[in-house]
């Protein structure tokens, strides 16, 4: 399993906001250049992000994007979600595919497993847990 480009861009951007003094609003062509994304692929993350309630978006000459919370109230595992849809470490932990092995597979119990302690963990982090300055110095 790779997280994807979009995550870890997503990532980028809510880290730099929540950073940043509570209500600071960013265009997107500024935050694209400080934290080194193209502006573009940017626009469309930070569409997604607003749509889920994660950002809000003010128009106007004044206008950007800001974070719709603050930091600690605002889950990784929902962000992820956001950006990638559910998670799904497997095929067959999608309620949409059928596997020809159906329930003789073991293995499905062994990714549900996974998942489930995965999405648990992603769930224990806010981005005001990941925005810590020493956060990579904590490890």
């Amino acid at each position: 399993m790779r997280i994807t480009r979009a995550f870890d861009y997503t990532l980028r951007a809510l880290m730099h906001m929540g950073k940043s003094p509570e209500g600071s609003v960013f265009m997107r062509s500024d935050l694209a250049k400080v934290i080194s994304v193209p502006n573009s692929f940017l626009g469309k993350i930070l569409q997604n992000l607003a749509k889920s309630g994660i950002l809000i978006s003010e128009r106007g000459k004044k206008g950007g994007f800001r974070l719709s919370k603050l930091p600690h109230e605002i889950c990784i595992y929902d962000v992820f979600i956001a950006v990638d849809g559910p998670l799904n470490i497997n095929n067959c932990m999608d309620d949409k595919f059928e596997c020809e092995a159906g329930c003789n597979c073991q293995a499905t119990h062994m990714w549900k497993d996974i998942q489930d302690s995965l999405e648990a963990k992603l769930k224990t982090y806010t981005l005001a847990d990941i925005s810590k300055k020493d956060f990579c110095s904590a490890n």
